[in-house]
């Protein structure tokens, strides 16, 4: 403002000295109602400008007055918006928590209530339809949830939070093939969510394509989103199932090329040592076949294991057999008491009776008896000691002994005879475990 009106007052200057020198004695003549005046050309030109730029100068000051305070007004008024949209923004915020906390805790009616509160605050939003799955997956109406993806589905910016929703709904309604296109969908937007990579393994497996699983986790092990050792496993058995899938078209060469593979990303996973092992027996290479079993029975020796590595000596004697299982038992020491239980069964076999009661006796100290024991304990009671009333008796108690040689569900403890790579009762993937025995409910 000062720099103006330091301007103006110069100009003003400027104007009346060149009009001096232009003229310094010049008159002007102005005549009015028969009076003449003389007035000098230099006044004559300076006063209007000078009279005009004071005019500006006082319009300037007013104008600038107004301004200032126009702009102290403003501010006020910022200042009060300011604090009306904290206030807004932290009840919202509160709206917004408490909403979650009522759904954590399973009380929808009063989420939403808090729901209802949050809208009114910052209307249609993305997270008011978030939060309304959130409810209706709480109060298990997946139609409803359904619907709502549907609507998310179609918004731009939403689709995956839709997605999601759509593939929890359809997976809870058993609605598998419906919720693999959705985790299709999803996998092809975003690769880098953990959900999507989780989502679309499961459902692409659960759908047998093992090809797409196992992309999915090339995907995810290049984004370092899993554990090496779990990729590892989780590829091992996709080329397993895959594996067994060319079995069952009679595609041999490939089935033999993924439970080679298999073996080699996990030597630990049992059911691809013991298919690749039983294929290179088929080819007479049965040092090789050994070599696996052995390697695979130091890590996780299981009962399959050394079924399979005496099956490779079938044309041997069950007194030979026992002397092999004796020396293949002294490379397993995580499971001395799988050593005992298969040599009692082949002491039993081979008529080594002491052999076999002394492997009884040092189980039954570390654990107890289990259906396959009990069966040989009876067997023993009858073929040696000539007791029918003990062999009854051991009969009888199998019925209660502990369930041996199975697998369990890591996740729901659910008991399977055979492997298998999905649990039936929880869905989860690679979840079972070989055990000696899982004694029953309440043991």
């Amino acid at each position: 403002m000062k720099t103006r009106i330091t301007l103006l007052v110069l100009i003003s200057a400027f104007i009346g000295w060149i009009v001096y020198l232009i003229d310094k004695s010049g008159r002007v003549l102005v005549t009015y109602d028969g009076e003449t005046w003389k007035i000098p050309a230099f006044e004559f030109a300076f006063w209007p400008c000078f009279c005009f730029m004071l005019l500006l100068v006082i319009a300037e000051c007013l104008v600038l007055f107004w301004y200032k305070k126009l702009k102290q007004d403003m501010r006020a008024c910022s200042k009060e918006q300011d604090l009306m949209a904290k206030t807004d923004v932290n009840v919202a915020l509160s709206s917004v928590l408490k909403t979650m906390t009522a759904i954590t805790e399973g009380d929808m009616k009063t989420a939403e209530k808090h729901l209802k509160e949050l809208k009114e605050k910052i209307g249609d939003s993305a997270i008011i339809d978030l939060l309304k799955l959130k409810i209706l997956k709480g109060e298990k109406k997946f139609d409803e949830v359904e619907k709502l993806s549907s609507k998310l589905l179609k918004t731009k910016g939403e689709e995956l939070v839709g997605l999601k929703a759509m593939i929890e709904s359809s997976s809870k309604n058993k609605e598998f093939d419906k919720a693999l296109i959705s985790a299709n969908k999803a996998f092809e937007i975003r690769q880098d969510l953990y959900w999507v990579i989780e989502n679309t393994f499961r459902l692409r497996a659960m759908a047998s394509d093992w090809h797409g699983a196992i992309e999915v986790l090339e995907v995810a092990h290049k984004k370092k989103m899993i554990d090496p050792n779990k990729y590892f496993s989780m590829k091992a058995v996709s080329l397993y199932e895959m594996g067994l899938a060319y079995a069952k078209n009679k595609q041999e060469m490939l089935f033999e090329k993924c439970m080679e593979e298999a073996y080699n990303l996990c030597p630990s996973f049992v059911p691809s040592a013991l298919k690749w092992a039983e294929c290179e027996s088929k080819k007479d290479k049965i040092r090789l076949a050994e070599k696996i079993l052995k390697e695979v029975w130091r890590v996780c020796p299981t009962y399959d294991i050394a079924k399979a590595y005496l099956k490779l000596f079938s044309a041997e004697t069950p007194q030979d057999h026992v002397h092999r299982m004796e020396s293949f038992a002294l490379l397993n020491v995580s499971n001395p008491s799988l050593n005992n239980y298969i040599l009692a069964e082949l002491d039993m076999k081979a008529k080594f009776y002491d052999r076999a009661k002394s492997e009884f006796e040092i189980f039954l100290i570390n654990n107890p008896a289990t259906k396959k024991i009990a069966k040989l304990i009876a067997k023993y009671e009858k073929e040696v000691n000539k007791n029918l009333k003990a062999e009854q008796k051991w009969l009888k108690k199998e019925q209660n002994c502990a369930e041996d040689n199975v697998y369990r569900c890591s996740s729901c403890n659910r008991v399977e005879k055979h492997w298998t790579p999905f649990c039936k009762e929880c869905g989860g993937f690679n979840t079972f475990e070989w055990l000696l025995y899982v004694k029953k409910t309440g043991e």
